[in-house]
C-alpha cells in the first residue's frame, strides 16, 4: 500500500484489534483488511485500517517553538 498525501488531508494505516472504534471515530475510512499477525508467539486476529483525516495546517514560529508555549499544544 503506497498512498501519496495531497491537499489537505492525511492517510494513517495501522494494525488494530477493535475495528468498530475506527469505523465509528469522525476520521474517514479508506479501506479494512482483515490480518493475523504473531506477537510474541501468540496469533493476534484483527485488521489492517486504512482512514483519512484532516490536516490543521498552522505555521508555528521558531521563536513560539522554542519558548514552548504553542510547541505543547501541536498535535503533530
Amino acid at each position: 500500500m503506497d498512498f501519496i498525501e495531497q491537499g489537505i488531508t492525511r492517510k494513517h494505516t495501522f494494525f488494530c484489534v477493535d475495528r468498530e472504534r475506527h469505523t465509528r471515530a469522525a476520521t474517514k475510512v479508506i479501506e479494512i483488511t482483515p490480518k493475523q499477525i504473531v506477537v510474541f508467539g501468540r496469533e493476534v486476529r484483527g485488521w489492517v485500517v486504512t482512514t483519512e483525516e484532516p490536516i490543521e495546517e498552522e505555521t508555528i514560529p521558531l521563536r513560539e517553538s522554542l519558548q514552548g508555549a504553542k510547541f505543547r499544544q501541536d498535535p503533530e
